[in-house]
């Protein structure tokens, strides 16, 4: 999961819905930042927070301030904020808020001794150790976020039955009827009624019609339309996707099994969706795995043996998640 420090801080620098951001924009330093906003007109060596009474260790108290320069702040939203989006002035706001009180806890912390507790040193040892992991999640969900135009294409090539689409008909007929008095004598008349459907669309008939007839005759109401629109091959279970898209234009499938009802499916079109429709796809899938090729890696090289007798038996580990995508920070 995206760390918690890491979702405050993205909520902290949340960027209005109508912000506009190229896809390719980076993190960009101080020097360069939009000129026609206000605070670049600040240098970056002048101070733009001073929290009295916060001092650094070994001052006295009440003598010194804690002063924060342009440079030093945006290196810090720069650092939250790895995809580079332009960020709105409450954004800024907030964040300095939130930095203040950071500073002043931290204060309070130093002047309590807490620093010098065994408590203190084992979570910062393990917060160190998530944040590192973290930041390194994070700079290979960047480094792998733009695949090459060749990657795509080479992808899109050979993957070309996933990009499939059919246009289908359906007759469905139901297996239960609530209102009928023995549910197997109901599934032998739907089966029988569902052959009949198989042997009508064959020979070409219409299967809104059909659709109607077999509901009719089964002593049910309502019955849905036969159009069901576009599915693609991973929209459709896997034995049904098998047969569906082994057909032509017209053809019809086998009856169907599922639980609940018997399906028979007409193709009414097919088409292979074009690269540009797909691209985002592509990419999103291309990275998901360069990320989860380059995690593995890091865990597989560090293999671990747990003492069972203090542990117990260990669970078996989830399958990774995809690369986390902190909110308001997708391109």
């Amino acid at each position: 999961m995206w760390p918690v420090y890491a979702l405050v801080a993205v909520a902290l620098l949340q960027v209005p819905a109508s912000s506009q951001l190229i896809p390719s924009q980076q993190a960009s330093p101080v020097a360069e930042r939009n000129t026609s906003l206000p605070a670049a007109s600040i240098d970056p060596a002048q101070p733009v927070i001073t929290v009295r009474g916060v001092c650094d260790k070994g001052s006295q108290p009440g003598e010194c301030s804690k002063v924060i320069t342009r440079k030093e702040f945006e290196s810090l939203i720069d650092a939250l904020n790895p995809s580079g989006q332009e960020i709105s002035p409450s954004g800024r706001q907030n964040l300095a808020q939130a930095y203040v009180e950071a500073l002043a806890f931290a204060d309070a912390v130093r002047k309590a001794g807490a620093e010098e507790s065994q408590q203190y040193r084992e979570v910062l040892y393990w917060v160190r150790l998530r944040t590192m992991g973290d930041l390194y999640r994070r700079n290979l969900q960047e480094q792998f976020r733009n695949p090459s135009p060749e990657e795509i294409d080479a992808y899109y090539r050979q993957n070309l039955e996933f990009f499939e689409k059919v246009q289908l008909l359906r007759i469905v007929v139901p297996r239960e009827n609530f209102s009928a008095g023995d549910k197997a004598e109901f599934d032998k008349q739907a089966l029988a009624a569902a052959q009949a459907a198989l042997a009508r669309a064959r020979k070409g008939e219409d299967p809104e019609q059909i659709q109607k007839d077999v509901y009719s005759g089964l002593g049910l109401e309502r019955p849905p339309s036969a159009s069901i629109g576009s599915y693609r091959r991973a929209e459709l279970n896997e034995k049904e996707a098998a047969e569906v898209f082994s057909l032509r234009p017209g053809e019809i499938s086998q009856v169907q099994v599922e639980l609940k009802s018997y399906v028979i499916y007409k193709i009414k079109a097919r088409e292979t969706l074009k690269e540009d429709q797909v691209k985002a796809e592509i990419v999103r899938e291309i990275s998901q795995k360069k990320y989860r090729d380059a995690v593995n890696s890091v865990l597989n090289a560090a293999p671990a043996k747990f003492n069972e007798q203090y542990f117990g038996p260990m669970a078996p580990k989830p399958p990774m998640e995809p690369a986390p995508v902190p909110p308001q920070l997708v391109r």
